[in-house]
């Protein structure tokens, strides 16, 4: 028989959808101080509906149980199995181990390849903020990703989208991703590639660099693109990233404005601004993409948290009174690593910023951040589904993505969602068409370079 679960008064209190702007800090810690040491008492293959919602929220953060709970709701309890990474990336960690070192000024120092440092030794505090920073930084990433098609979703609170273009749009074969309410503002649509150079663990015989570090892969730790199809007032629009395998050394950063038919540098600022006018920033990506320098870090503890880390779908359905939540899709019990961000630069429009991180797969499933008077502003939730499974490689192909190399295992990208609770509009970032190829160099060049993005165009 199953213990009936106790709850203190945080829980009740968290049972009550909240005022815009009066969530703070103290609310999100009693949260997660109270249910720190939480026992589920679910068992795996249970479904958990509105009226059994008690049960769950000790592992949902206390600021995303009034969008994820609700009447009609259905949360199927599904263990995700073995998600860490694959073997060269433990091996290169067992192999490296001790060697990572942590400067006076935060920077990584003498880190090759794998994890850099154990989240089970971990303390709260500074200190161990900063090597959890470097754990996320280099977490398993394959050489990378690429996604065919990102859709960026406006949605509002209330009305409804049926009458949207893009649930009519190719035959209606979008129709069935975006049920429930909520009324689409605009939908913005464009590929997306990340290129890893150095620190792979699957290039041991090239130093753990592509080309051995020469060349176009020299000194850079990764490229990143960011384009934009459609509609038609930003299409051609272009991002790329150039993040320097040297931690002290500031990102070169371009954007190709189609109006101006010129590419510029960006600087800093530019990626903490919303994004073309979504509720991202370039900053905000995979939960955080932006330099760990930049930003103090705090390892405030680990909990666990009810995560979409293995997608039963090819691709996010989207549901709930507002259509900005996941439905219909299993929901596994996940250790995670609490980091604390605050941004140094005293016009970050953040004040700070948490992550939920996997212990085991070193993802991030959900964030927080907080306005600079210290109220709650946006809350993300992310949806993985693993490379190995077969709803995976059929995305791929049914959006003409590029397929996963056997053996090159990893919790990739379904979905990155953001609920702006003070606008109350959520941006939806479903990805279709995804891979983690094994680049070529040359082909690499004609995509990351910088010269490319003056064609407008991928």
């Amino acid at each position: 028989m199953k213990k009936t679960i106790q709850y203190g008064a945080l829980a009740l209190f968290c049972a009550q959808p909240f005022a815009a702007g009066a969530f703070e800090e103290s609310d999100y810690l009693s949260w997660f101080k109270a249910n720190q040491d939480a026992k589920p008492q679910f068992v795996d293959g249970d479904t958990i509906t509105f009226d059994k919602a008690e049960l769950v929220k000790p592992f949902i953060p206390a600021e995303y149980q009034s969008e994820l709970v609700y009447q009609g709701m259905e949360m199927k309890i599904k263990d995700a199995g073995d998600i860490s990474p694959p073997e060269v990336y433990k091996v290169a960690t067992e192999k490296f181990k001790g060697q990572a070192k942590i400067a006076a000024d935060g920077a990584l120092e003498n880190y090759t390849a794998g994890r850099p440092f154990d989240p089970a030794e971990f303390k709260p505090g500074k200190e161990d903020g900063q090597k959890m920073v470097w754990n996320w930084n280099f977490r398993w990433q394959n050489a990378g990703l690429r996604v065919g098609e990102v859709h960026w979703v406006w949605v509002r609170k209330g009305g409804d989208h049926n009458g949207h273009e893009i649930m009519s749009e190719g035959g209606g074969k979008y129709k069935s991703f975006y049920t429930g309410g909520g009324s689409f503002e605009r939908v913005l649509t464009g590929p997306y590639q990340r290129v890893m150079f150095s620190h792979r663990s699957d290039l041991e015989a090239t130093n753990y660099k592509m080309n051995n570090g020469e060349g176009f892969a020299k000194d850079t730790e990764f490229r990143e693109y960011t384009g934009f199809t459609s509609p038609f007032d930003i299409a051609g629009t272009a991002f790329l990233i150039l993040r320097y395998d040297d931690p002290r050394k500031t990102d070169d950063s371009w954007a190709y404005i189609p109006s101006l038919r010129r590419v510029r540098r960006i600087s800093v600022e530019v990626k903490s601004d919303s994004l073309l006018g979504t509720d991202h920033t370039l900053e905000d990506f995979y939960c955080f993409n932006g330099r760990p320098l930049e930003h103090d870090w705090e390892y405030v503890g680990s909990t666990n948290i009810l995560a979409v880390a293995r997608s039963r779908n090819t691709h996010t359905i989207y549901g709930g009174p507002n259509g900005w939540v996941p439905v219909n899709d299993d929901w596994a019990l996940r250790k995670t690593d609490v980091l604390k961000q605050i941004p140094k630069r005293s016009n970050h429009p953040y004040a700070f910023k948490y992550l939920h991180i996997d212990r085991d797969s070193g993802e991030c499933y959900f964030a927080n951040a907080f306005d600079k008077g210290g109220k709650l502003w946006k809350v993300w939730q992310l949806s993985k589904a693993l490379t190995d499974d077969p709803q995976f490689k059929a995305q791929a192909t049914a959006f003409d993505g590029v397929e996963t190399p056997p053996g090159m295992k990893a919790s990739s990208f379904q979905s990155i969602n953001v609920i702006d609770l003070q606008n109350n509009r959520a941006t939806l970032v479903p990805c279709r068409g995804i891979g983690n190829p094994t680049p070529q160099l040359e082909v690499v060049k004609r995509i990351l370079d910088v010269n490319y993005l003056t064609e407008g165009r991928r």
